[in-house]
């Protein structure tokens, strides 16, 4: 996804493009007649031809499980074909992983409840890393080489500049490692438009992944779905709610067709907050703290900001993280400041300071004056050694469904691996509040957004046909459980 902070054009570049354009959308559609299918005892029925006589039909067994998929060919009311979803080994057919962009967990989680999307087990939950971008996300997922920055426009301390990605993407063609993966994505040029016009964009983009799967040799087929994040940040929960109903209609598409023989796996990168949310100016608070807001570092006292477009996250480069994170921190709407401290990752709120702290791959998390994450309830039952650290996946167990889920482990990543030039200062905004340019403002109000470690931000879905998932995952284990004979590798240029 864009997440905004990757708009693939300059402001001025999207203006003409609209005016030249219009933001049009192609005009492919899916041709299924979708309706919300949710389970019955009876057979649901489709016509597909719209000529008033139903010639498809789905069948559900006890357990409200999609069964099988029945073919009436010539429209007497007598089933001529029977397909049954169990009798198709995962080695067998094609499996094609529909990658989605911001949708939250829980939403997912209730729509299945009621009894939709049957023909997948039930959801299990995705915790994203941080910070929680689709970037940062799918690199994980696609076990890519690790990007330059946290975003595209981050700042080169070899080369003392800002790293304007943008430019390369929309005119030189440039694609990250994980990009390299996929069998369907977006033009970069074309993904601005997803956030101006990203309902007509998200209809076109799910029959272009229809068509991915058509023409790929692979029995695996990997098909990313920018728009769906316009649709989020556009429409909040709606926008969520078409994004799911469209990716449904794909799903019964695909069963229609292939006749039940193929897997279908669907997630998303991250999660969203479905809260309508206001600026902080950042630049203004620093200048106001005695810091000179800069394009280099050249003071003791500049620092280079990182925004992220119109998300829960953000980054300053500077020589003095502590000074900058304590001012940050003044104003209300910044939840924490994190920086590296010698050999340990200092976390701050408005409260006071915990440390996280990493040896032989066991992270130990210490409160010096607040308990920024809240952990107090469940730092007793975690199986600490002596010396109190503790194992990466007891972290993730552990902490799950608490509101900052696998914090300790995924902040020291973000510091450590998660990128090639990591930022000084990383910092997140209360739900509500969002740090970005303004100019994106001309363009979009924010319905809901992301970037932050809560669970909102991060919580996630899979959902698969395959039977392998029976339990929450991190990103970067979604793919082994799914498919394990996969292998990242690049397929295209």
């Amino acid at each position: 996804m864009l997440n905004l902070d990757l708009l693939p054009l300059l402001i001025g570049t999207v203006v003409e493009c609209v005016r030249v354009y219009n933001c049009q959308a192609p005009l492919v559609r899916l041709t299924f007649p979708y309706r919300p299918l949710v389970a019955s005892e009876g057979p649901q029925a489709f016509d597909l031809d719209r000529d008033g006589k139903d010639e498809f039909f789905i069948t559900f067994d006890s357990a409200g499980r999609v069964d099988a998929l029945r073919y009436d060919d010539d429209e007497d009311g007598a089933t001529d074909r029977i397909y049954r979803l169990r009798n198709y080994g995962n080695e067998r057919v094609p499996h094609v992983v529909i990658l989605l962009d911001s949708v939250p967990f829980q939403r997912v989680a209730e729509r299945y409840s009621a009894g939709e999307f049957r023909w997948f087990d039930p959801p299990t939950k995705v915790i994203a890393p941080f910070p929680s971008m689709t970037e940062v996300c799918y690199t994980e997922l696609l076990h890519a080489p690790p990007m330059r920055g946290m975003i595209e426009q981050h700042y080169d301390r070899r080369a003392r500049r800002m790293h304007n990605g943008i430019w390369d993407r929309t005119f030189n063609g440039y694609k990250h490692p994980w990009e390299r993966a996929l069998h369907y994505r977006a033009r970069y040029s074309e993904e601005g438009f997803g956030y101006l016009d990203p309902r007509s964009w998200y209809r076109a983009e799910l029959e272009r992944a229809r068509r991915a799967l058509d023409q790929n040799p692979d029995r695996v087929t990997l098909v990313y779905l920018t728009s769906s994040a316009g649709m989020a940040c556009k429409y909040g929960r709606a926008g969520v709610d078409e994004v799911l109903d469209g990716a449904a209609q794909l799903c019964l598409q695909l069963l229609y067709e292939r006749r039940g023989a193929l897997k279908i796996s669907m997630m998303a990168d991250h999660g969203h907050n479905l809260v309508r949310s206001r600026n902080i100016d950042v630049a203004k608070l620093l200048r106001d703290g005695g810091f000179r807001v800069a394009k280099r570092l050249e003071r003791p006292d500049d620092v280079v900001l990182e925004l992220c477009g119109l998300v829960t996250y953000a980054a300053a480069r500077t020589t003095k993280p502590a000074r900058v994170a304590e001012r940050l921190l003044t104003h209300s709407g910044i939840e924490f400041a994190m920086y590296l401290e010698q050999d340990r990752v200092v976390v701050r709120d408005a409260r006071g300071t915990a440390v996280i702290e990493c040896h032989d791959e066991r992270f130990r998390y210490r409160v010096l004056t607040s308990d920024v994450f809240g952990y107090e309830s469940i730092r007793s039952n975690l199986p600490a050694d002596a010396d109190g650290f503790v194992a990466r996946d007891d972290w993730f167990a552990a902490t799950v469904d608490h509101e900052y889920p696998d914090a300790p482990p995924s902040v020291w990543d973000a510091f450590h691996s998660r990128v090639i030039d990591p930022p000084e200062v990383m910092f997140t905004t209360r739900d509500g509040f969002y740090a970005g340019d303004p100019s994106f403002e001309r363009f979009i109000t924010m319905q809901s957004t992301h970037g932050s470690l809560n669970q909102r931000n991060t919580a996630t879905f899979l959902m698969s046909m395959t039977g392998r998932v029976r339990a929450p995952l991190r990103t970067r284990d979604v793919m082994p459980a799914i498919e394990p004979s996969w292998r990242p590798g690049v397929i295209r240029g």
